[in-house]
């Protein structure tokens, strides 16, 4: 019995090693249908190790892709690698993908500009944003895009809307016990936009919006109208929303 699960053991490693070296064209081609939004071109390498030196999401360029896989996590039903992409989005992670379709990412970091974004969200051009963006994410689930759990810290230092500078920010990104998923966020330092609030996203995916702003005047014009829709408390003006998710997707 023991000699047959040694041999068990060794022809699953070989079959393995044998997908592990199938060349990275090749095996884009046998999956391209289930990515219709991404284009990967300049393929070079296996699955196991390779390059993407072009990558297209939704018609955008986005930069290029290298992966370096963990071909002993097939046995476990997963792809398992450590990638690096470089272009508007700056990032370096662990990414994990199993046959249930669940997407996993772990010990994420990632840097970019708001303006680098704007090709694939076109609001920040309306909007006129502006900041460097750095993250770090602990965790991060996905399953049939839907975020499932999230753990994680960013900044947004030198934050602008247009003329109107708002300063600098940190976040918290985390879920709790019930499933809820929070983003935690405050102001940094002075002569900016003074704030601080948190926007949570529960397992109904409906959504709530709480922003206290100590200094509306910060605002100019819009100060009145945030005024307006805000209710004025000892430590500022608190705005507060509630929502479904898919309501804000039709502006995303």
């Amino acid at each position: 019995m023991r000699r047959s699960y040694l041999v068990a053991i060794a022809i699953a490693a070989y079959l393995v090693f044998l997908v592990t070296r199938i060349p990275a064209h090749f095996a884009y081609d046998l999956v391209k249908e289930r990515l219709p939004n991404l284009a990967l071109g300049e393929l070079d390498g296996t699955v196991w190790q390779g390059t993407a030196g072009s990558v297209v999401y939704n018609g955008i360029r986005a930069g290029s892709l290298d992966w370096d896989t963990r071909p002993l996590r097939f046995l476990l039903g997963e792809w398992n690698a450590a990638i690096e992409t470089r272009g508007p989005l700056e990032s370096l992670a662990d990414i994990a993908y199993s046959l249930t379709g669940t997407l996993s990412v772990t010990n994420a970091s990632v840097t970019t500009r708001l303006s680098d974004l704007r090709p694939f969200y076109p609001q920040l051009s309306i909007m006129a944003l502006e900041g460097a963006v750095s993250s770090r994410i602990d965790s991060l689930e996905l399953e049939d895009a839907k975020l499932l759990e999230i753990h994680g810290s960013a900044t947004v230092d030198n934050l602008s809307a247009g003329a109107l500078q708002l300063g600098d920010f940190t976040a918290e990104m985390r879920t709790d016990d019930e499933g809820t998923r929070k983003l935690v966020f405050a102001s940094v330092g002075s002569g900016g936009l003074d704030v601080e609030g948190e926007v949570l996203l529960n397992q109904q995916e409906a959504i709530t919006l709480d922003l206290l702003v100590s200094n509306p005047e910060h605002l100019g014009d819009l100060g009145g109208l945030f005024r307006k829709f805000s209710s004025k408390e000892p430590d500022g003006y608190r705005f507060r929303w509630e929502g479904e998710f898919d309501d804000l997707k039709k502006y995303m």
